[in-house]
């Protein structure tokens, strides 16, 4: 039985959702868009081990994709993405390998991303999210003052001294 030609004309990527990892307290305390951004660079990353004409396709450290064109991907404000970005590196899903560099002479280069679930051609899945703890966010290396803050109450109870009600207040 030969190959078919006919799988040679898909063009479409798809990626894995594995339920262990949505499970994860890591995952949980995702924001949307790092949840949607985390699926964009995935479907970039080709780590897989099929051998092709002796090399291994494995990308994953080198994944890139600018905050423009995934905000873009994502249908988003580019603040959004860094955003988002900032938030899957200090839940530990990915680790930036290869900061940004500004181009002087326009050829500027945008970061690189290893994601920590899968292998590159180097070592295994390191499997950050699985040790994070909440509270405890890993170091953001790129985009860390878009890093989402913890929200606070609207009208937080005083400090410090007695509460004061309202039927002694005139």
């Amino acid at each position: 039985m030969g190959r078919s030609k006919n799988n040679e004309k898909h063009v479409e990527q798809f990626t894995k959702w594995v339920l262990a990892h949505r499970l994860m307290p890591a995952w949980q305390a995702l924001g949307f868009p790092a949840r949607e951004a985390y699926f964009h660079l995935q479907v970039r990353c080709f780590a897989d081990t099929a051998v092709r004409k002796g090399n291994v396709a494995n990308n994953n450290g080198q994944i890139f994709r600018s905050p423009r064109s995934l905000a873009k991907d994502m249908g988003c404000n580019v603040k959004t993405a860094m955003t988002a970005l900032a938030d899957l590196q200090a839940k530990g899903w990915i680790v930036c390998t290869k900061e940004w560099e500004r181009g002087y002479d326009g050829k500027g280069r945008t970061a690189l991303f290893r994601l920590t679930m899968m292998p590159t051609t180097k070592k295994p899945a390191t499997c950050e999210p699985a040790a994070w703890e909440q509270g405890k966010d890993y170091a953001i290396k790129v985009y860390a003052s878009y890093a989402p803050k913890e929200r606070q109450k609207q009208n937080p109870p005083p400090k410090t001294g007695a509460l004061v009600s309202q039927s002694t207040v005139h």
